[in-house]
């Protein structure tokens, strides 16, 4: 499953033409692709099952990262000079060739592993994450996305669709030169495991009580203490300790606290126009993308990149703009873009 041949082999039979539509599917995997998908979601059709998909989808890549960190796996190209990375277009530097596995269970070899791990650990803790290879992100996140939403819209055209995007993600990223076939079995089997959670989550009272505004109030009894570990200690303990990325740990909580403030306002009525719920997701995505600009343009004039720990930086820019669910919410009320809040 770490061999590199079958990777050569795809590459081998690759084109331009092959190429260009297997970058357009791998952009399907990226945060910026998951971000429009769901405030679309949230804010154009539903705003509790958009939410709860966005839960899904962001546990999925806490969890993803968490393994990465664990199992400490290099990317094909690291392992073999001759596979390329035809999603950036780099060249190839690594000094291995052909030190992939030698057989279907065999992992890379270990003058490989260990030259890896020394690379690993010569850099920031803050930007190991995106060397790992093992399990895919791409296939993780996008089986939960697909598969969460076939669960909560109970949509037989999406169960449908689902098993192909997720095999076409798989056949991208390793075309792509970005994975190995363990790696993409890996991101399946964790979305999968996601994705039960995340139905067994559905199925319990916790689903109920998780849009009840006294859930929200500030206690330890359950389910409030439970709500308030899982979405702002967890998150920050994980980051703390170089489990998960620091935009995800903002991310996470940057949602979060925009949730808290609008569910203690009560949930948004999802009623309305095609027109309110289109103007509703546009808003939405506009202040997204808006608050996204202009914090990044603020670091750059303030100049405070090197001054800053790079890991507190990148828990801003995570942060602030997931904090505009909340914005946009309210601004969509006062246009009157909603209809009476649900408590």
């Amino acid at each position: 499953m770490f061999q590199t041949e079958p990777i050569l082999y795809l590459q081998s039979q690759g084109s331009d033409w092959l190429t260009a539509p297997m970058a357009l599917i791998t952009s399907m995997g990226t945060a910026a692709f998951f971000a429009a998908v769901i405030i679309a979601v949230t804010f154009g059709i539903d705003f509790r099952k958009g939410f709860l998909l966005f839960q899904l989808l962001l546990w999925t890549g806490a969890a993803t990262e968490i393994l990465k960190v664990v199992f400490a796996l290099p990317r094909p190209d690291f392992v073999d000079l001759r596979v390329l990375n035809l999603e950036k277009g780099l060249p190839n530097t690594s000094p291995f060739s052909g030190q992939g596995g030698e057989g279907f269970f065999a992992l890379p070899e270990k003058e490989a592993l260990e030259a890896f791990g020394a690379q690993v650990n010569s850099i920031a803790s803050s930007s190991r994450h995106g060397l790992y290879g093992f399990p895919s992100g791409h296939v993780s996140t996008t089986t939960a996305l697909w598969g969460g939403a076939a669960l909560i819209f109970g949509n037989r055209a999406i169960r449908g669709m689902a098993p192909a995007v997720v095999l076409l993600m798989a056949f991208s990223r390793m075309y792509l030169g970005r994975h190995f076939l363990g790696d993409v079995l890996g991101g399946f089997m964790l979305g999968l495991i996601m994705l039960f959670a995340f139905s067994a989550f559905l199925g319990s009272r916790l689903n109920d009580d998780f849009f009840r505004k006294e859930s929200f109030l500030p206690s330890a009894k359950f389910p409030n203490g439970l709500f308030y570990l899982f979405m702002f200690i967890v998150p920050l303990l994980l980051a703390a300790s170089s489990m998960i990325g620091h935009d995800v740990a903002g991310f996470l909580m940057g949602t979060n606290a925009a949730y808290i403030l609008v569910v203690r306002k009560g949930i948004p009525d999802d009623s309305g126009t095609a027109g309110q719920r289109t103007t509703r997701a546009m808003m939405a995505l506009l202040t997204f993308a808006t608050a996204a600009a202009m914090l990044a343009a603020g670091i750059n004039a303030a100049g405070i990149e090197n001054s800053l720990n790079p890991g507190v930086i990148e828990f801003a820019e995570a942060f602030i703009p997931a904090t505009t669910v909340w914005v946009s919410v309210i601004i969509c009320s006062r246009l009157g873009l909603y209809g009476k809040a649900r408590t």
